[in-house]
């Protein structure tokens, strides 16, 4: 089944499909050594990367934890000193998941059947279980890819608390070079809930479709055989226009978030890293540097290409735990958080195509809601960060499966999986 609102989440890296994963595969499997669990990167894979290639398996393995060797980034700095986080290991060796194709998986089958990098759970703010697959590492920073919107949120939020941003404005109100796009007139909470309609063509295996275009402009996919249609990504957003489905109330796409990347540098002065930084990363107490994937000419992909090493980003969704807080400080307003954590509109999200196969779950601030009180950041190949108050849990993922995740399989996948953990933890 074609999920149309997850076409967000693959328009930022187009080159990319399915179809020619599979193809380019088999072909290039003896590039990888098999371990028992994980793929291990043999020597010649990084100097073969390349942009044109970084998102198709075997180099995609190495890229995605070396997306600094690839491209120019720009730094979101970390604490100044890091916060501890004191282990109390459990077993997860008694539990069952059953994966979309209805076989049953031990824990660490489960793990390694979907090419887990790295895999973090903290309950009530200690590490209870901590592992690293193939060529990752505790110092290895990995691509978020749309984990990153959640991120961007919480700044647009926090900006929003500090009233440079007024939420309820129209965004050409900061962005008047809008006028006349998708944007015009819309109120930037709707960004905000990706309530935007907005005409895109996710015809993948057509380059001169919008999501090719896209790709082309920001450079984060070269394609040597079709030039940019748009000099920069500005001229490229001023060409969005209104799409056609007015009725489609949810309608995710990568696109609002980028725009609000916009708007955090316009209001600022600076760019999206250093905001990032200063209001959220630096006080969390990260142990890293996390920075975010930029184009040729400066530009950040907010929506998609931030990175940071698996602890770190567990440290963002204790924050979110704990309202807030991090060791006594309140980090960012608590009103922040409890936005999230009570989500959005259920009636609205029910009438997208995602909604038809997940009833009553919602989206609110960048951040998608469960039926539960559990709440998550989600991004293409595998990427989680899920955050669970009521049995005081954060679980994060990192991987790099074969072909793009952002399909029903990996949610019903993951999302078996994150509530058999916290069941037990509960």
């Amino acid at each position: 089944m074609k999920i149309n609102t997850y076409l967000a989440v693959i328009i930022l890296f187009i080159g990319i499909t399915a179809c020619r994963q599979a193809e380019n595969a088999t072909a290039k499997t003896t590039a990888i050594i098999k371990s028992e669990a994980a793929s291990i990167i043999h020597d010649s894979i990084p100097a073969a990367t390349n942009k044109t290639n970084w998102l198709q398996p075997p180099y995609k393995h190495w890229a995605l934890k070396n997306v600094d060797k690839l491209f120019p980034i720009g730094e979101i700095t970390k604490a100044a000193k890091p916060r501890q986080l004191e282990k109390a290991p459990m077993s997860f060796d008694d539990l069952t998941i059953k994966q979309f194709d209805s076989k049953l998986y031990s824990f660490e089958e489960h793990l390694d059947s979907n090419r887990t990098d790295g895999f973090i759970i903290l309950h009530q703010g200690k590490i209870v279980y901590e592992k690293y697959f193939g060529n990752m590492t505790e110092q290895s920073s990995h691509n978020w890819f749309s984990v990153s919107k959640s991120l961007v949120g919480l700044t647009v939020a926090v900006l929003a608390e500090e009233g440079m941003i007024d939420l309820q404005n129209p965004v050409t109100d900061y962005l008047p070079e809008l006028k006349g796009s998708a944007w015009d007139g819309i109120p930037i909470q709707q960004l905000m809930d990706m309530e935007v309609n907005i005409k895109f063509d996710e015809v993948y295996l057509d380059p001169r479709s919008d999501a090719y275009v896209f790709a082309r402009v920001t450079h984060f996919v070269e394609m040597p055989s079709i030039a940019p249609e748009f000099d920069n990504v500005l001229d490229y957003f001023k060409s969005v226009r209104p799409g056609d489905n007015t009725e489609e109330l949810f309608h995710y796409i990568s696109l609002n978030t980028e725009v609000l990347g916009m708007l955090i540098k316009k209001v600022t002065g600076k760019q999206p890293s250093e905001v990032m930084s200063e209001k959220i990363w630096s006080h969390i107490g990260t142990e890293h540097d996390a920075y975010i994937a930029r184009s040729p000419n400066g530009y950040e992909l907010v929506s998609g290409a931030i990175n940071s090493t698996l602890r770190d980003a567990a440290r963002l969704g204790q924050l979110m735990l704990d309202n807030g807080v991090c060791d006594g400080k309140q980090v960012i307003p608590k009103s922040i958080v409890e936005t999230i954590a009570k989500g959005g509109s259920i009636d609205k999200f029910a009438q997208s195509k995602r909604g038809l196969l997940f009833k009553n779950y919602h989206y609110k601030n960048q951040w998608w809601h469960t039926d539960k009180e559990a709440y998550f950041a989600k991004g293409l190949f595998g990427q989680w960060i899920y955050v669970d108050p009521s049995s005081e849990t954060v679980i994060v993922k990192f991987t790099t499966s074969d072909i793009p995740t952002s399909t029903e399989y990996d949610w019903m996948n993951n999302m078996e999986l994150m509530e058999v953990i916290t069941a037990k933890l509960r």
